[in-house]
């Protein structure tokens, strides 16, 4: 007989794989340049209900300004306030405004605005600044604005006590304080025989806050979305400035306080700082409501307060021609507003100014101003809605351009 075989050992069941759950990366502690230079990144913070409307003065205005003053450090740009030592990134004001003004009657901004259908104020319209410093001609100003307002409120004048017009102290007595504010500024120096003279890229920061019911007013395109575009241009022109690519300086400038009547502006204008003064101005530029409508449009405003063009008209043509896809209308049909926004304080000291803007509802020029204008409708979504986004990243190439050709231009002895 064969020999029997061993029964087979018996089948070991073996542990189950062990699975183990991936890890995901961890996100950077930084977001990548990349990222900072899409406006559309900074304008979904600034437009957001965290926020509250950006008013001045709020509390989410100074987040605002703290959130800009992060992202520019970042790229070594430099607080150029000396006179302001604790802060030099900042510009301190306090905002006043006559009896019968709809802010001195305390209207929450957002309701007080809403008959406001015209872009922007004029200056001293709703709010200001008093100071002992203020210059003659800001004081003439301020003494027919504030005669304007009294006889359009039915109220009597208070009359000068000595002279022509009223004092500081006297414009002091009639003002109603309605609060502090700030402009929000950083310095990219230049590397050329002219990194003396400086182009100013301002966008106003401010909105209006929030109304009587809790609505919030983002102003996702007024004004963040030209405020986006400054912070978005910043990483690409600190990277020209290390390559020795900006003859010019170039000074960034968020005002604050635009909707109470461009006082941040104005004040920055009559208290100038050291080595920033007008002698040293080579241009402005101004960017505001550049989000909303086709992304192959954009309204400019190039002409002096004559009406005359100044050096940008020739400069945006080459500009918008340096574009990989250039804009296809280059309308100039906001002229009515030229003395109705930030650059205005500038222009009215003889200062080349350019106004960008998002443009009117004709897209070959004219027409109305977006539905939402001062309405908590005016969100990030309408933006989105109407180019994606794009409208702002190319208006961003666009001022890049620029800037460049400002900071660089050959000027005739």
């Amino acid at each position: 007989p064969l020999p029997r075989l061993p029964a087979p050992p018996p089948v070991l069941s073996l542990p189950p794989p062990v699975t183990t759950t991936p890890v995901p990366p961890q996100k950077p502690t930084e977001p990548p340049v990349a990222n900072d230079s899409d406006p559309m990144t900074h304008l979904e913070y600034l437009a957001s209900d965290a926020l509250k409307g950006r008013d001045s003065p709020s509390a989410g205005l100074d987040a605002a300004s703290a959130y800009v003053q992060e992202h520019v450090q970042k790229y070594g740009l430099v607080g150029p306030n000396s006179n302001n030592p604790e802060n030099p990134f900042q510009q301190k004001f306090d905002v006043f405004s006559f009896a019968g003004s709809p802010a001195a009657e305390g209207a929450s901004h957002g309701a007080s605005h809403g008959p406001h259908k015209e872009f922007g104020h004029t200056t001293f319209a709703e709010g200001f600044y008093l100071d002992d410093k203020m210059p003659g001609d800001t004081l003439a100003l301020l003494n027919r604005q504030y005669e304007s307002t009294m006889k359009a409120a039915g109220k009597p004048l208070v009359p000068a006590q000595a002279g022509a017009q009223r004092s500081v102290e006297e414009l002091r007595q009639v003002a109603t304080a309605t609060g502090p504010a700030l402009n929000t500024m950083a310095l990219l120096p230049g590397t050329g025989p002219h990194k003396d003279e400086v182009i100013v890229v301002m966008a106003h920061l401010d909105h209006v806050g929030v109304d009587r019911k809790g609505n919030v007013f983002n102003g996702a395109d007024d004004n963040a979305s030209g405020s986006a575009v400054l912070m978005a241009a910043v990483p690409e022109l600190a990277e020209a400035q290390k390559r020795g690519e900006l003859d010019r300086s170039v000074l960034f400038i968020w005002t604050g306080a635009e909707e109470k009547g461009l006082v941040g502006s104005q004040y920055f204008v009559d208290h100038p700082i050291p080595g920033l003064e007008l002698k040293n101005i080579a241009g402005v530029i101004n960017t505001d409501m550049v989000g909303r409508w086709d992304d192959q449009r954009l309204s400019v405003v190039d002409t002096n307060t004559k009406g005359q063009p100044n050096y940008f008209r020739d400069v945006v043509d080459q500009a918008n021609q340096q574009l990989a896809d250039p804009f296809d209308r280059i309308n100039r049909d906001i002229n009515v507003y030229r003395d109705r926004q930030d650059g205005a304080s500038f222009g009215r000291k003889g200062e080349d100014v350019l106004f960008l803007f998002e443009g009117l509802s004709n897209p070959k020029g004219g027409g109305d101003l977006i539905p939402e204008y001062h309405e908590p409708e005016d969100d990030i979504g309408k933006i989105l809605e109407d180019n994606g986004g794009e409208k702002p990243r190319r208006v961003k190439d666009l001022m890049v351009n620029v800037i460049h050709l400002a900071a660089n231009r050959t000027t005739a002895p």
